[in-house]
């Protein structure tokens, strides 16, 4: 597909209808790169890479061979310490994630699609990418590579996940926090639907480990402006308990539960220097990627 069949913007339901997640990560991404041509973005790479240029006076020992005799160019496999930077990127796979009021891809369909874009673009700018998927259970941890094969495994590990579980937020992010041994972007994708105190103190131990932080909220809209009059009875997705509620009480209490609980997060973070964004699964993917993007480029 061309770009030029590329709506301008990427949303959500341009790209719902594609199961295939590394079929939408490509998409979004080549439509994102390709807005950037007249941006400080300039000069960000389109070619995956697993290979280098093989430069003038190295071992010839070094030179792959194999891939000079398909393209008779002198090619070196890169190798991990010839990445740009080291990203992690942590989603949350928990239960919450996977509600969605009826307008908007639910949280998680989201959230994984934007996890495999940010996987693709970082990729393609030879920075090395390990990621970690968590719920209350031990958090999967895929140690940071940078080459097309590492992505793919990525992808297909994605594609399979659905979310589950309760969320353990917290001392997931300390789990990965304390694998950690050189300085890097940790991304964090998830509605933090967590203690505040636990989510707090697993960002402190990224933050000690010396690690550029963005924070990812991804929010429903209803959850961002939700209005009821009529009784209700709510379900919590993670433990199955359920409450009867007449609709005023509840959209009055979780509105102002729900922006107490964020705003404390928020705080913490702007103390800490983390980037923390709120992102509305309505929202064009190209948005979350552009801030994962500058946040990037601020670091070198």
């Amino acid at each position: 597909m061309e770009n030029a069949s590329l709506p301008p913007v990427l949303k959500p339901q341009h790209v719902a209808p594609i199961r295939n997640l590394q079929l939408r990560a490509r998409l979004i991404v080549e439509g994102t790169m390709a807005g950037l041509h007249k941006s400080p973005y300039h000069g960000f790479s389109t070619e995956f890479l697993e290979y280098r240029s093989y430069m003038p006076g190295e071992s010839t020992r070094m030179v792959d061979w194999r891939k000079y005799a398909k393209t008779d160019k002198p090619v070196v496999r890169l190798f991990e310490d010839e990445t740009n930077l080291f990203a992690y990127l942590l989603l949350d796979k928990s239960a919450s994630m996977g509600y969605s009021s009826r307008q908007a891809m639910n949280k998680f369909e989201y959230a994984k699609t934007l996890a495999a874009s940010l996987i693709w673009v970082l990729i393609r700018q030879r920075d090395a990418v390990g990621f970690t998927a968590f719920d209350e259970a031990q958090p999967l941890i895929v140690p940071p590579r940078c080459t097309n094969r590492h992505m793919q495994t990525i992808l297909a590990c994605l594609q399979k996940m659905e979310p589950s579980g309760e969320t353990r937020c917290g001392p997931a992010i300390s789990k990965l926090a304390s694998t950690l041994k050189k300085r890097g972007l940790c991304i964090l994708i998830s509605d933090f639907f967590d203690e505040p105190a636990e989510i707090i103190q697993g960002l402190r131990h990224l933050r000690f480990k010396k690690q550029d932080v963005i924070a990812l909220r991804i929010a429903d809209p209803m959850e961002r402006q939700f209005v009821a009059s009529s009784p209700l009875t709510i379900r919590d997705l993670e433990t199955g308990r359920e409450v009867a509620l007449d609709g005023v009480t509840a959209a009055n209490s979780f509105g102002a539960g729900n922006n107490r609980h964020q705003a404390i997060i928020e705080r913490a973070c702007r103390d800490m220097r983390i980037d923390y964004q709120t992102i509305v699964t309505t929202e064009p993917f190209q948005r979350a990627l552009l801030r994962v993007l500058d946040k990037r480029r601020r670091m070198f």
